[in-house]
């Protein structure tokens, strides 16, 4: 009984060890596929780099679009409406 213990054991590692290897391939992979020179793009050249790019944190923000409000911001005062005067009493 111990030795298909251990031999389970050192199969569990063995499959464990194997599982790193291919991550650590699939991203080698996909990082030798980005461009080197240019910036990150919006859409990944392959679904292996877009799988790289989050495995990595690696995103592109995709800029939100800003729309002025008169009321919110103020008459076209991107800085925001403008600060109320004090009343003293």
């Amino acid at each position: 009984m111990p030795g298909l213990m251990l031999t389970a054991l050192i199969l569990i590692v063995l499959a464990a060890i194997a599982l790193v290897l291919i991550l650590l391939a699939v991203v080698v992979i996909g990082i030798r596929q980005e461009p080197r020179s240019e910036e990150l793009s919006n859409v990944a050249p392959s679904p292996i780099t877009g799988l790289v790019r989050r495995l990595t944190g690696l995103s592109v923000r995709r800029p939100t679009p800003t729309v002025v409000r008169d009321r919110e911001q103020g008459e076209g005062n991107p800085a925001g409406p403008a600060p109320r005067s004090r009343t003293t009493t």
